[in-house]
């Protein structure tokens, strides 16, 4: 445990987003006030045609109802084809630990909503900092995209195409949030930076974790069972997915 610890605080990466983290909630706390008041205050155009469809359509595109079942799905296939418990293991630590971290987060600084105009920090009843969704949008879809590409489950040029759409998600989220008065600015960015840096300490973890541990999978999957390739994949089929 106290290796697997170690291993996870030595991760550069991880170490660079933690530290982005820290400033943005110290930059979020006071500096940056102006930013999400002028944001927050900013005109919205067609407030009453819009505003129901937003809700109903974009703005659960990086909740947990549309994100997670995807994730699901995709850790559950690569795990069928590859008898391999690594993807579940990936995907729900993955969750679980970026939702307490949220989580948590939210219950320490207690950020007022946007709706009151204040965005000021330990207030009676605040949650909205950092943004869920904003974590969501990182995690959960860097998730399925890191899965595929750890098991080669799609071309390179369909993994562009991917990448490219996580982005997309990502500043949709980040202008509905924030045009619906459901997030301040601030709280979205940090959204998304407390979702790379638990993106980062699963990808890390995947790299820790030896490919046997996690290689027993359906024992009537094929007729019994089986000894897995280096891969976690069934011996003689290295080459699917």
């Amino acid at each position: 445990m106290s290796e697997i610890a170690w291993g996870l605080a030595s991760d550069k990466r991880a170490i660079v987003l933690a530290v982005v983290l820290i400033t943005m909630t110290v930059l979020s706390a006071g500096p940056l006030h102006p930013v999400d008041e002028f944001i927050n205050n900013a005109p919205r155009p067609y407030w009453d045609q819009i505003r129901e469809p937003m809700i109903l359509w974009p703005d659960t595109v990086a909740s947990r109802f549309v994100a997670l079942p995807v994730l699901g799905v995709t850790a559950l296939q690569l795990a069928y084809w590859h008898r391999s418990w690594r993807p579940i293991i990936l995907g729900a630590g993955g969750v679980v630990g970026m939702m307490s971290m949220v989580a948590m987060m939210k219950l320490v600084f207690a950020r007022s909503h946007p709706r009151t105009g204040d965005p000021s920090f330990f207030a009676e009843g605040g949650v909205s900092f950092p943004s869920g969704h904003g974590a969501n949008a990182i995690l959960i879809y860097g998730l399925v995209l890191f899965l595929i590409i750890r098991y080669r489950a799609a071309r390179p040029h369909i993994i562009r195409r991917l990448a490219y759409c996580i982005v997309g998600i990502a500043l949709l989220q980040a202008f509905v949030s924030a045009f619906l008065h459901f997030h301040w600015f601030t709280d979205l960015l940090t959204g998304m930076v407390a979702g790379g840096f638990a993106l980062s300490l699963v990808i890390r973890l995947d790299r820790m974790i030896p490919e046997g541990r996690t290689a027993t999978w359906w024992p009537w999957y094929g007729g019994g069972f089986w000894s897995p390739d280096d891969d976690g994949a069934p011996a003689g089929a290295a080459g699917r997915g």
